[in-house]
């Protein structure tokens, strides 16, 4: 038998892997240093320089109260024993730093009480002497804190802030003070910016600022203003030359720490400024150093985009303290408040577009340039106004649009090369639209600021979709929102000069060219911004309501709208137009289905019908009100008060019922089945008593006129609501039956005698067997068994 051949061998077998070479150890884990090594490094080093520094004192001390030695020389050996103890620190530094630093700023201390107590106590020294010591201990300590560390640092900055405390010469001098301050903080800002202590940086400016303040509220005279005007201008300078910003500010680290001290340099420094121009009486050179440290925000937020909302704070502050002058300006002196406004507001509206140009963020820059020309301009002309009567502000306003107009020319043809380009476009667009705008009111009076608005806001929403600019949407909203303010929550409005015309007057125009703009900027934005354009549908309606709710006011009171009470006609009036206009809007909603339209007839209705439970059946209610409703026994004010707002319910009620709002259909009509109820009891009571329904007794054929008159009114409810399937009727009729039921077996069955009783139940009885035979025969019919 042939043997079976072999099988093929197969791969040989793969060589075992190497081992991967083993990672370098890493470094050790950093140890936490314990609460032993806490107090025997640290806590035993500053111990005991705080317990030298006190043995100096105390030596003084101790020298004085026994006499042992001369008041100069115990100052002599403090001085040299302060001294000594720098020269310890210094030696020591390299080996022993804790130790070094511990000895320094004891002899900084002892060095800082015994030039104290040789000017001010022993009256060795002259107290200018005294200062210039002090203020050379705290450039030691400045300089000793470069080599030694922050402590020493702070030390100088305690005592070189205090020395002018301490020191004092008698006589304010301002200008040695403020340059000594100066050179102060910028000796302690060389020593943040070499060694990044940014807290000492807080600290300084903490201490410069109070000064200032300090100065401000005390010995303040208008002389010293130059002083302190210079040292604001050149301490914010200062701290922004120590590298708060630009590419210095990335060496911190933490990008919000030079930030953060930025800001609070330049935002101290216009709040200190502002303070001395408001505290000096608003000079001219206040105002200029003021300007001077807007300018420079501008600079700044121009090189470092960081700082860009300082520019806006300049800005603002500087508007709300013209605005402040212009309240406090008592003389007759206009022209040098305008003058500053001028200025001021050329500053950052010229600075604003300057700066717009290579900007990153252009937009925001031609929003302060816009915003600066508008505001600048209303305080302007608020401040000058009360003096300058016969001035006229159009043509200038029409001169600033012009302005604008040809600064938006440029931005226009570089739309697309700039990286926000439609943003700086719709801000100059604002701003000439807002000119034009303003120019009317200027001309005319305060009372047409809001139409002015109005029609801004028809122009922005045209601009916005005309040059498909987002950004000016969002300003219609923020001015349409000013405009309803203005209108709608201005109790104002009651003071203007509206005239003596019962419909022809300034209302018709101030509030109906509102509305009329708000329609109009709502059907421009429909397409592209529903949810603005909804509102600017509320904000017409709104307008409409208002308008015809003064205008019977006006009718009432003309010309006088904030004085005279609510009468009853009044009242009916104002159902009457509110239960009107809700029908009007709801006759619209059929040619324009819109949820404003629907909505706001809804709205309209139970205003009217608020007024009339309200007004004039509660608060001015002639049954217990003193209000006079005519002779006539049918056709007199009650027909106008109670029977045109009952009318008008039950039509909007069968226009809801039509459109298949069947809760608010029930409402509108029970309400004015109500009004109607009301009206029938009054006018019984008219034709018993005549003009004053609140005189007079009430008799036997009142007392049965009223059970015959509910009686039939709930017969000819119920005929009408099986007639017209109506379930409301039907309700109501049980509800006035059930009322005139109650009234025959409890009131008219004690108090009607004879014929009116019996009349009374006969009445009640015939009329209750023909309801139910009406509802047997018509309501719920039954077949014949």
């Amino acid at each position: 038998v042939p043997s079976r051949p072999a099988s093929p061998a197969g791969p040989p077998p793969a060589p075992p892997r190497p081992a991967p070479p083993a990672s370098p150890p890493g470094p050790p884990p950093r140890r936490l240093p314990g609460l032993e090594e806490i107090l025997g490094t640290k806590g035993l080093v500053w111990i005991g320089a705080l317990a030298l520094a006190f043995a100096g004192i105390f030596l003084v001390k101790v020298s004085f109260d026994r006499g042992w030695l001369s008041p100069a020389v115990r100052i002599l050996l403090g001085v040299l024993f302060g001294a000594a103890l720098l020269v310890a620190g210094e030696l020591l530094r390299k080996r022993y730093a804790l130790i070094s630093q511990g000895c320094s700023a004891a002899g900084i201390a002892d060095l800082f009480a015994c030039f104290l107590a040789a000017a001010n106590l022993y009256k060795l020294i002259p107290p200018l002497a005294g200062f210039g010591l002090m203020a050379l201990t705290t450039a030691v300590a400045v300089v000793l804190s470069l080599r030694q560390g922050p402590f020493i640092a702070v030390l100088g900055l305690i005592g070189g802030f205090f020395t002018p405390y301490w020191i004092q010469t008698g006589e304010p001098r301002p200008g040695p003070l403020f340059t000594y301050l100066l050179m102060l903080q910028v000796g302690l800002l060389a020593v943040t910016r070499a060694r990044r202590w940014w807290p000492l940086a807080g600290l300084t400016l903490l201490a410069g600022m109070a000064w200032v303040g300090l100065w401000l509220a005390l010995p303040f005279k208008p002389d010293h203003a130059v002083y302190v005007g210079l040292f604001l201008l050149a301490s914010v300078a200062a701290f922004l030359a120590s590298g708060f910003f630009g590419e210095a500010a990335s060496a911190w680290g933490d990008a919000r720490i030079p930030v953060g001290l930025g800001w609070g340099a330049m935002g101290s420094g216009l709040v200190m400024m502002a303070a001395l121009t408001g505290v000096s009486g608003y000079g001219t050179m206040e105002w200029a150093f003021l300007g001077l440290l807007g300018a420079g925000c501008l600079a700044m937020g121009r090189l470092d985009p960081n700082f860009e909302g300082t520019a806006w704070l300049a800005a603002g502050g500087t508007a709300f303290l013209l605005l402040a002058w212009s309240v406090r300006m008592a003389g007759p002196d206009p022209w040098e408040f305008l003058g500053t406004a001028a200025a001021l507001g050329g500053l950052y509206a010229a600075g604003g577009y300057a700066c717009l140009w290579g900007a990153k963020r252009p937009g925001h820059w031609a929003a302060l340039s816009a915003a600066s020309g508008v505001v600048y301009l209303l305080v302007a002309y608020h401040g000058a106004e009360r003096f300058l009567k016969d001035a006229h502000w159009g043509g200038p306003t029409l001169g600033l649009a012009v302005v604008y107009l040809l600064a938006a020319l440029p931005v226009a043809s570089r739309r697309g090369s700039l990286p926000d380009g439609d943003a700086a476009l719709a801000a100059l667009a604002v701003a000439v639209t807002s000119f034009v705008s303003l120019a009317v009111p200027m001309e005319l009076e305060r009372e047409w600021l809001a139409v002015a608005w109005a029609f801004e806001v028809t122009a922005l929403c045209w601009l916005a979709s005309r040059l498909k600019v987002p950004a000016l949407g969002k300003l219609a909203w923020v001015l349409g929102g000013l405009v309803a303010a203005r209108l709608l929550f201005n109790p104002y409005v009651f003071t203007y000069p509206i005239g003596t015309e019962p419909l022809v007057n300034w209302l018709l125009y101030g509030y109906g060219l509102p509305a009329l703009a708000f329609a109009l900027a709502a059907r421009l934005c429909r397409e592209e911004r529903p949810g603005l354009s909804e509102a600017l549908q509320w904000g017409a309606l709104a307008f409409g309501g208002a308008l015809v709710a003064l205008e019977v006011r006006q009718y009432f009171h003309p010309g006088d709208l904030a004085r005279g009470d609510v009468m009853l006609a009044e009242w009916g009036a104002y159902s009457g137009v509110w239960l009107a206009y809700a029908l009007g809007l709801q006759l619209a909603a059929r040619r324009w289905p819109l949820r404003s339209l629907d909505w706001g007839g809804r709205l309209a209705a139970v205003a009217g019908l608020g007024a009339a439970a309200f007004g004039s059946c509660l608060a001015a209610n002639p049954l217990w009100t003193h209000h006079p409703v005519g002779e006539s026994p049918v056709f007199n004010a009650l027909l106008f008060v109670y029977g045109l707002p009952a009318v008008l319910a039950l039509a909007v009620a069968g226009f809801r019922l039509q459109v298949g709002d069947t809760l608010f259909a029930r409402f509108a009509g029970l309400s004015g089945l109500v009004l109607l109820f009301v009206l029938l009891t009054l006018e019984i009571r008219q034709a018993f008593h005549g003009t004053w329904l609140d005189r007079g007794a009430t008799t036997s054929p009142e007392n049965y006129a009223y059970s015959a008159g509910w009686i039939l009114f709930a017969t000819v409810l119920l005929v009408v609501g099986i007639a017209r399937a109506y379930p409301v009727f039907r309700y109501a009729s049980l509800a006035v039956m059930l009322l005139a039921v109650g009234k025959v077996f409890v009131y008219d069955m004690a108090n009607l005698r004879d014929l009116y009783r019996a009349l009374s139940f006969l009445g009640l009885g015939a009329s209750l067997i023909l309801l139910a035979f009406l509802y047997q025969r018509f309501v719920f019919r039954r077949e014949p068994r």
